[in-house]
């Protein structure tokens, strides 16, 4: 197996919690809408935008590694 790029996997992290983020904020907003108990499907919108948050973070920080890794300093 060929070793890739640490940035791939990360992007791949944030392919999928975005998904689901968006697809649980439409059923939130159609459990809302339709007069549901929308709180549980709420927080776990919550939950996964602070997923989404934290991945973004690491994928800047990791981003920034490889960077100064390759000498290519600006500045």
């Amino acid at each position: 197996m060929r070793r890739g790029d640490p940035r791939e996997s990360i992007d791949i992290g944030i392919g999928i919690v975005g998904f689901f983020s968006f697809a649980f904020l439409i059923v939130t907003a159609a459990t809302e809408l339709t007069g549901g108990d929308a709180l549980g499907w709420a927080l776990t919108v919550l939950g996964l935008l602070v997923l989404l948050g934290l991945l973004l973070l690491w994928r800047r920080r990791v981003g920034e590694r490889a960077h100064m890794r390759s000498g290519n300093e600006v500045g």
